[in-house]
């Protein structure tokens, strides 16, 4: 019988089991039976979540983050930096010699013109060493430069040895060094090896009865006059120190370089190389034992002379030398106490860059460029060298007799055969710097038969024992660094 009412009908009755047909043959009867239904995300959700299996590996996963994050386990960057295992190390120089001899190893160079010399075969590691006191306000920029070298960044080394500092240096170089190792923005890039060590030397000094340099090492006051025996003698203790500590097997080459250089060409080690080896593009030249470019300061629209260690004995400095006493000590730039040498920095244009730097490179003196058009040349009541008593133009290469350490490349075996930088007693009157390259000339030099200015023949073409200068090719250092 046909009901209108408009109520719903009572619900069908419901049962577990679900008849495979009708009577009228239709399949898949409906059924209301919640627990036939499969169960929904939610609770599927809820019942995982109170699962014990569940909330032992939450708690596992928080405690993991928090340990990780507090550098409790993991690879946090000191844990890095300090683990490792043993190894063995191996190497035959004799073998590696003749290899070179063979192969003629070298790396690309930019010419004046920018025409750029192809790379051969990169093998060869380079070190870059710096000492440092209270850098803080260069210490960034010193390793954004080195990241912008262009070198394989695995084949360089580089190590640093914070003394006597109270600005925090040690540790913002530690920063650094980490970033520049463990970060993904330098993966892909990251170099062969980084050390920072932290030795203090002035206490020492003093206590000993020594000269000692007890100043910030900041701004003008680390050029005065007065301070010049102490502080080289505490220069002269940390590059060799930093020598030492990071010196190993693998290293072919010695890049020093100052905390305070505020610029130098991308392929600089390149060009350097391609000088110590005697492998500049058509010409020919003999290498050198230590190369080192012509290092001046430089603002926004200026330049001028810096390093004023990089010089050449004269006839007056000679003899000058004959009357000191053994344990006097010379020191250049310094109007009232002359050493009457000749400098690589006299051979800088005091003028506006941008007409004198060469277009196609702005760290190359513009080719030629005259001696007459220098400030002050000739050099008054002072002998010239007989390279540049004849020459009409800056000269591309000048043999030198001592340098500086605003930047050198050294070949590591110099410093293997004990080149290292007095600290006391001087050698022939010099300090650090200097003084390593009179132990270089006596180390290197051979006693035997030499030739009119008292080099072998033999070494003359290889360049051992030989001190090579950049006059035309610049690399710039903060004027009041």
């Amino acid at each position: 019988m046909f009901h209108s009412s408009k109520r719903r009908p009572p619900a069908l009755p419901t049962t577990r089991f679900v008849p495979s047909s009708t009577q009228n043959g239709s399949t898949g009867a409906t059924y209301k039976d919640k627990s036939l239904r499969p169960p929904s995300i939610r609770v599927r959700i809820q019942h995982l979540c109170t699962r014990p299996a569940t909330l032992l590996g939450l708690f596992l996963l928080v405690f993991v983050g928090t340990g990780w994050t507090l550098g409790l386990f993991g690879t946090g960057s000191e844990r890095v930096r300090l683990g490792g295992g043993p190894k063995v190390v191996a190497r035959d120089w004799s073998a590696l010699r003749a290899l070179r001899a063979q192969n003629g190893l070298g790396g690309p160079l930019i010419d004046e013109k920018g025409v750029v010399t192809p790379a051969r075969e990169y093998n060869e590691t380079v070190l870059i060493l710096c000492p440092m006191r209270n850098s803080i306000e260069h210490i960034w920029h010193f390793f954004h430069l080195v990241s912008t070298l262009t070198y394989p960044s695995h084949l360089l080394h580089l190590g640093i040895l914070v003394s006597d500092t109270t600005d925090g240096t040690y540790q913002r170089a530690l920063e650094l060094a980490d970033e520049r190792q463990y970060s993904r923005k330098f993966r892909g890039k990251r170099m062969g090896r980084i050390s920072v060590f932290q030795k203090d030397f002035a206490a020492e000094q003093k206590a000993a009865g020594e000269d000692a340099y007890v100043g910030e090492n900041v701004g003008k006051e680390r050029h005065e006059y007065a301070a010049q025996v102490g502080r080289r003698k505490l220069l002269g203790k940390s590059r060799t120190w930093l020598l030492n500590a990071a010196m190993v097997p693998e290293v072919d080459w010695v890049l020093w370089v100052d905390v305070d250089v505020v610029d130098y060409e991308a392929s600089m080690i390149e060009r350097l190389l391609a000088y110590a080896k005697g492998d500049r593009p058509s010409r020919s030249e003999r290498g050198a034992d230590v190369v080192v470019p012509n290092c001046v300061w430089k603002t926004y629209n200026e330049l001028g002379p810096y390093d004023r260690n990089n010089w050449i004995e004269t006839p007056e400095s000679l003899k000058l030398k004959a009357e000191l006493a053994p344990n006097d000590v010379l020191i250049e730039g310094y109007k009232d106490h002359p050493t009457h040498r000749f400098n690589l920095a006299s051979l800088v244009p005091a003028a506006d860059s941008s007409t004198v730097l060469s277009s196609h490179n702005t760290y190359l003196l513009s080719t030629p460029f005259p001696l007459s058009s220098l400030p002050s040349w000739p050099p008054a009541d002072l002998t010239l060298p007989p390279v540049l008593a004849s020459a009409t133009t800056v000269p591309e290469t000048l043999d030198l007799d001592a340098v500086g350490g605003c930047l050198a490349l050294v070949r590591a075996e110099v410093h293997r055969e004990g080149a290292v930088f007095p600290a006391w007693p001087p050698v022939d009157h010099q300090l650090e710097t200097e003084g390593f390259a009179q132990l270089v000339k006596a180390l290197r030099r051979s006693a035997g038969s030499h030739g009119a200015d008292g080099v072998d023949p033999l070494e003359r073409r290889s360049g051992r024992g030989r001190l090579l200068g950049l006059p035309r090719y610049y690399v710039y250092h903060g004027l009041y660094g």
